[in-house]
């Protein structure tokens, strides 16, 4: 073949003949080989591109082989390399025993002899020139390896790599710098000699319109890289980075600076929300002066919340939280602790102790002293690195540090790890709600199929209505026209008894006419019943729809976005605390110290794998 033109005795055209493909086909295979020839200035044999399309298989090829000599299909390849399939190639010249296969993102190249082959029919200048034959130029192996290659020095029947391709290398992500500190709530410093300062939490940042809240830096430029057939790999584009903004920052119209619109603290959400909130001072306590307190911002008391206020914000720092109502986008502060109160909040917390409190957290909760008696869910940390946990039910996706669990006196603790809680109950929500609105949805197209056999009943009575009524038309029409006629003019007593007949017909006439008003406006009613129904059916399919994208969401963040199961314990833990993980359960027969306690499906000691959780060293 040259230039794009087949022979007539060329390879396609042998397996046109013997039936083994179509014209069209054919036909298709000459457009994909010229067009990859107009791109590379190298033509594929027509029998890789037939298999590639699926239109033969390797053993029909080799059968048209056996009655047409290939090579004048192929024609003149010229010298520069394009793209070949990834797939096996077997040499179509005299080195009828040398195997060059490309893998499928064309980083490596490997060459295979037949164990029936002498190593010594080919030279390196063989192997080379077969190679870019192929079109493979770059990162082919040096000449002292090759002949090593050639002389079964390394695995002999086995492919060796003979070209490799160079990765391209991506751009690093740039750099964020933020200009605040993000994480200001403190449970307390850490003094030279090593001990902490619980007293000393730190002071929330503040900032004035205008000031930088947060930067790029860009990242190291990426590389680009090269395949074994020379192509260039560009650089991957990297994923655009930018900055979020809520209430109180601005990104700059480059997008690498963000700043202050208004004077407040500084804020970095879970989310990576850069936002300032203003702030509301409360001079002593929130009680019965300053009523319940809601605020889009900051809330500090310098005092406490006290028992059945509610406080709502941003977030919030305050000296003690007593039975009050919480609920607040950010972080919270308790200095003093927290006592009977129901929290709910989308950051983390921080408090001196935590007693008899029913706290839900997007984030880590960190306690000085003691949590007691609590019902606590949160989707980071429980950090009671020097106190103790009693009588408490703690579900903690990330795991809990304590330095101890229960004692003699107190209820065992309840506590589970690595589960999202949270997500767990959003989940069961969608599915409670999706079975009430499906069930609802069943219920409609019961409705429906009930007023359609009401709708059936009333057509089949208007049918019989309507016969009535056309008999009874004939009959009326008949004697009217007798009457009219004046054949019975000279029958007195037979004319009146007609005209009885007649005005007895007009009556059951009107009365079906009545029956056949009603019947229909009743039909007509079932009708639009029905419309209005269907019309809440389609509106609840896009509601089914959008439950199923939820529940789809949330699994796909359960799968994705794991805990840790995880508990350490650095003084004791006492027996009867229950531990919960995704796939585990134990129960504690005895009290423990100084240990990790990590779930795991590692081997026992009988070889076999299964769930479990492994009690380690404490580290």
């Amino acid at each position: 073949m040259a230039n794009g033109t087949d022979k007539q005795n060329g390879f396609g055209q042998t397996a046109l003949e013997m039936n083994y493909i179509d014209r069209e086909q054919l036909k298709k295979a000459r457009v994909v080989q010229a067009r990859i020839f107009e791109r590379t200035q190298v033509k594929p044999p027509i029998s890789d591109i037939l298999i590639e399309m699926g239109a033969i298989t390797i053993d029909q090829r080799d059968e048209i082989r056996k009655n047409q000599d290939e090579s004048s299909e192929i024609g003149t390849t010229g010298t520069k390399s394009g793209a070949p399939s990834p797939k096996k190639e077997t040499s179509e010249n005299n080195h009828n025993n040398l195997d060059i296969e490309v893998s499928s993102d064309k980083l490596t190249a490997t060459i295979l002899i037949h164990k029936n082959a002498q190593a010594k029919e080919y030279g390196v200048n063989d192997v080379k020139l077969e190679l870019h034959s192929r079109g493979i130029v770059s990162g082919i192996a040096e000449d002292k390896l090759i002949a090593a290659f050639l002389q079964n020095k390394f695995s002999v029947g086995k492919p060796w790599t003979i070209a490799t391709g160079t990765e391209a290398v991506p751009e690093s992500p740039p750099e964020i710098e933020y200009q605040f500190d993000t994480d200001p709530i403190k449970i307390g410093t850490m003094t030279e000699n090593g001990f902490m300062d619980w007293k000393n939490r730190g002071q929330l940042p503040q900032v004035k319109e205008g000031d930088l809240l947060a930067q790029k830096k860009p990242g190291q430029p990426g590389k680009p890289g090269m395949d074994v057939y020379g192509k260039i790999i560009p650089i991957p584009k990297p994923e655009k980075q930018k900055f979020i903004c809520g209430k109180g920052a601005r990104r700059s119209e480059d997008g690498l600076q963000v700043h202050a619109t208004l004077s407040g603290i500084p804020k970095l959400s879970l989310n990576n929300e850069i936002s300032v909130m203003q702030t509301l001072f409360i001079e002593g306590d929130v009680s019965i002066e300053t009523g319940h307190v809601e605020f889009d911002g900051h809330i500090e008391v310098s005092g406490a919340i006290e028992k059945g206020y509610r406080v709502k914000g941003g977030s919030l720092r305050a000296k003690e939280i007593r039975n009050a109502q919480i609920e607040v986008d950010g972080d919270i502060t308790a200095l003093n602790g927290i006592f009977g109160a129901t929290i709910k909040a989308n950051g983390n917390m921080k408090a001196g102790h935590v007693h008899n409190a029913n706290i839900t957290l997007a984030g880590d909760l960190a306690v000085e002293k003691e949590i007691i008696d609590a019902a606590i869910e949160i989707n980071g940390r429980c950090l009671i690195n020097d106190g103790i946990i009693l009588s408490s039910t703690i579900a903690a996706k990330m795991g809990i540090v304590a330095m101890d669990i229960g004692n003699q006196a107190a209820r065992a603790s309840e506590l589970v790890v690595g589960i999202d809680k949270q997500l767990e109950r959003e989940e069961n929500s969608v599915k409670t709600e999706m079975q009430g609105v499906q069930k609802e949805q069943e219920e409609r197209f019961q409705k429906i199929k009930e007023l359609k056999r009401q709708s059936d009943e009333i057509n089949t009575t208007l049918g019989e209505v309507a016969q009535k009524q056309d008999k009874c038309m004939v009959q009326h029409r008949s004697l009217q026209e007798r009457l009219e006629a004046g054949l019975l003019a000279h029958q007195g007593a037979a004319v009146e008894k007609i005209q009885e007949t007649i005005r007895a017909l007009k009556a059951k006439q009107d009365a079906y006419d009545q029956e056949v008003n009603r019947l229909m406006d009743e039909d007509e009613a079932i009708g639009k019943k029905i419309a209005g129904i269907q019309k809440e059916i389609s509106e609840t399919k896009v509601e089914i729809e959008s439950l199923t994208d939820r529940l789809l969401v949330i699994t796909e963040a359960r799968k994705t976005n794991l805990g840790i199961a995880l508990v350490k314990v650095g003084g004791t833990i006492c027996s009867g605390t229950r531990i919960t993980g995704p796939n585990a359960v134990l129960v504690l027969d005895k009290d423990l110290k100084r240990l990790s306690i990590m779930e795991t499906n590692k081997a026992g000691h009988d070889g076999t794998k299964n769930w479990h959780f492994e009690l380690g060293t404490y580290r």
